[in-house]
């Protein structure tokens, strides 16, 4: 009868009825004053409505009389825990374990008081024996899953995890330990997909909304994020972090004015907000305004003495002039296993060019290799970056078999809008420069790098492929559904109206074939520059992660040579209907370069396009601070002082078949 009454009483407990269990535990001790189990747990019902004073000497004398008994012991820890001796709560758990290492509740126990005390290490051991001596108990598997993430022991995580959802699908704190772990791992989609589910869970959580808002502009889809955080910010008007937050979402999207005022909305709620100075620089260098950014990256910087991005403004508006005790900072920030790795990656390419600047070379190329190398491994901000040679090279073999032959007519396939006119080419090789000086005509707009043509190319070659497609004229309304979702983004991006619209995105090299076929009186130009110097300048910048070969000079070597069998095709191919012309031709004889391509592009020349460098254009690319300047052939040469370090470079062009001189 009293084990009856007993087991009523622990199941009293784990039902959350703890007056049930101690009326119980009090009716047992009065027919049996030595019912330790009893007392035992009744000094648990005590201690947690506040009573220890009383619960202490219950649980004590249990354990003094039955030292044994692993539940005792358990309960005993309870006790040591609210009385706030952790360390002994620590020891009776430890105990408990190995008078019973056959119970799942003792090992639970264990690893929650170990997980709180920081011991993650013990703490996963022991929910991982708890959750395997209890597949179907969902608590000790999250809590398990939590344990390991804060370890970033992310396949036990990710294991802990998956057993969970299969008993409990679809739980809220599942999801937001699933989204910070595909964050971790840099596994954008599925990222994307839990945050999407979490919110989905939870609509009002805050950090749902921002975790899918951030995991949107990881898969560059900035309008995206814009729309998921912009709620945040109408319910909170006066949260200068979510204005800061929205306002970089904005000038990612390109909605600069509106970015602008959240910007400057953020520092009148908070002068010291860091991240909102950094961001409203980044803004006055895309148009320009040198000792504007350079006041407000200082700005960032006085705020917090760690903003990493306020250090790259910083370097951007003073041409990488830094101090010895900026630099300083910035190197030690770079190597700080405590922060972000995608703000170390920052730091470190930061850190590279203020060496580079100094004539330290050494120095300057370990910076960049570091963070290159970071940037390619780690988890966080920045996803482990692998770049798949053999991929690249299908997709080049399937470019040249799809695109066998271009149409022969140059006559325009739209009315009302203006031309397409592509700049086109590797990243890092003048593009920047022709497109600028080009938007400088009368007859041309700057579009900078628009976004469209590449998914457009992907859309078309899964087309091409299901349809067997290898050439002749393409469907009207296929063709007319790509040319309108490309011309569409005139108006997105609020682009100035006039005959011709630069496009400049680099990876439109590899869709000239399916430009000429969609936009046939297009203009082309190919831009080509040393591929030495091209590659080099690749490996010293910060790319977004969808340039995967950016990290690697042997990648980047392999990549430049995709690059030339694809342009070499369409020479082969179409060579008349594109200008080519080379960067150091370009710089040395800048008016006489200009003047044919204009010439090319069917327009009367327009003497503004030298004066390029005093416009106050808008420009959002890598080579924002350097169009600001005349043309000069100052930095045609930038490699010779690592000759040395460069040989994977070299060696990777000449295996490619790519001359390097």
């Amino acid at each position: 009868m009293t084990q009856h009454a007993l087991e009523r009483a622990y199941a009293a407990r784990q039902e959350g009825d703890d007056a049930g269990a101690e009326a119980l535990c009090r009716t047992m001790l009065q027919g049996d004053p030595k019912n330790f189990a009893a007392q035992s747990l009744l000094a648990v019902c005590l201690a947690e409505r506040g009573e220890i004073a009383d619960a202490r000497p219950l649980a004590e004398q249990a354990v003094a009389d039955e030292p044994d008994n692993w539940r005792f012991l358990l309960n005993l820890s309870v006790i040591r825990e609210i009385d706030g001796d952790s360390g002994a709560a620590l020891d009776c758990a430890r105990s408990a374990t190995g008078l019973a290492p056959e119970r799942f509740e003792a090992w639970g126990r264990l690893g929650d008081l170990a997980g709180m005390q920081g011991k993650f290490e013990e703490a996963i051991l022991a929910l991982e024996r708890a959750s395997d001596l209890k597949e179907d108990h969902p608590a000790l598997a999250l809590r398990l899953a939590g344990a390991a993430f804060e370890t970033g022991k992310l396949d036990i995580c990710q294991k802990a995890i998956d057993r969970f959802e299969r008993i409990v699908p679809g739980h809220p704190d599942a999801l937001r330990l699933k989204t910070h772990l595909l964050r971790m791992r840099g596994d954008r989609a599925a990222y994307g997909e839990a945050a999407s589910q979490w919110l989905a869970a939870e609509p009002n959580d805050p950090a749902a909304r921002v975790a899918l808002a951030h995991a949107l502009a990881q898969r560059e889809d900035y309008d995206g994020a814009v729309e998921t955080y912009r709620p945040l910010v109408e319910a909170h008007p006066d949260d200068a972090a979510h204005a800061a937050a929205l306002a970089q979402y904005m000038l990612w999207a390109r909605e600069f004015e509106t970015a602008e005022r959240l910007f400057l909305r953020a520092l009148e709620l908070d002068p010291k907000h860091g991240d909102a100075a950094a961001g409203l620089a980044r803004l006055h260098i895309y148009r320009g305004e040198m000792d504007s950014a350079e006041r407000l990256a200082r700005q960032a910087i006085g705020a917090d003495p760690g903003n990493v991005e306020g250090y790259a403004q910083l370097a951007l508006a003073t041409n990488s002039a830094l101090t010895d005790s900026e630099l300083q900072r910035l190197r030690a920030l770079a190597d700080d296993p405590r922060l972000e790795p995608g703000h170390r990656v920052v730091a470190g390419f930061t850190a590279g060019e203020v060496h580079h600047r100094r004539k330290e070379f050494g120095e300057a190329f370990d910076a960049w290799i570091k963070a290159n190398e970071l940037k390619r491994a780690s988890p966080g901000d920045v996803s482990g970056i692998h770049y798949d040679r053999e991929q690249a090279e299908q997709w080049t073999d399937r470019l040249r078999a799809t695109f066998r032959e271009v149409p022969d007519q140059r006559t325009s396939a739209i009315t009302g809008q203006p031309t397409p006119l592509f700049v086109v080419g590797m990243p890092r090789s003048g593009t920047t420069l022709l497109d600028v000086a080009l938007a400088a005509h009368r007859d041309i707009a700057s579009g900078g790098e628009l976004p469209a043509m590449p998914g457009i190319l992907e859309r078309f070659m899964e087309w091409a492929r299901a349809e067997n497609w290898l050439g002749g004229p393409i469907p009207e309304a296929i063709a007319e559904a790509m040319r309108a979702a490309y011309l569409s983004q005139y108006a997105r991006y609020g682009i100035a109206e006039a005959k011709f619209v630069v496009d400049k995105q680099p990876l439109n090299f590899q869709s000239v074939g399916l430009i000429r076929h969609l936009f046939p009186a297009a203009p082309i130009i190919h831009i080509r520059r040393n591929p030495l110097e091209t590659g080099f300048s690749i490996f010293r910048k910060n790319f977004t992660r969808s340039w995967t070969f950016s990290t690697s000079l042997a990648d980047i070597g392999h990549f430049y040579g995709q690059y030339m069998r694809v342009t070499d095709h369409w020479r082969d191919i179409d060579g008349d209907a594109w200008t080519e012309v080379r960067f150091e031709t370009l710089a040395a004889g800048f008016e006489s370069q200009m003047r044919r391509i204009v010439e090319h592009i069917g327009l009367e020349w327009d003497p503004a396009c030298l004066d390029y460098h005093k416009r106050s254009a808008i420009v959002t690319t890598l080579s924002s601070t350097q169009i600001r300047k005349p043309p000069s052939t100052d930095h045609i040469d930038s490699t010779s002082p690592y000759a040395v370090q460069l040989q994977p470079l070299r060696l990777a062009l000449e295996r490619a078949g790519v001359r390097v001189s």
